[in-house]
């Protein structure tokens, strides 16, 4: 589930160079808000990253899984014994 979550910030266009912002949008589903970012270049539209953002619950709001938590959650040690 990792890779459907990006991180939201600028980045460099790899077909203008120009500067690229997130657009965010959000849609309802099975009781869940879901927030995607779209990023895409300002000049010719191609879309470079697409992915959620976070998954929220829609009655309260409350965010269920967000970049930072499924990222720490990828996170792990290994042990030797």
């Amino acid at each position: 589930m990792q890779d459907q979550f990006i991180n939201p910030q600028q980045i460099r266009s790899p077909y203008t160079g120009e500067t690229v912002r997130p657009v965010y949008n959000s849609y309802d589903a099975n009781g869940k808000t879901y927030e995607q970012a779209v990023m895409s270049d300002p000049t010719t539209g191609h879309i470079i990253k697409k992915g959620l953002v976070s998954i929220k619950d829609s009655k309260t709001g409350e965010v269920i899984q967000d970049y930072k938590s499924v990222l720490s959650q990828s996170m792990t040690t290994q042990s030797r014994g």
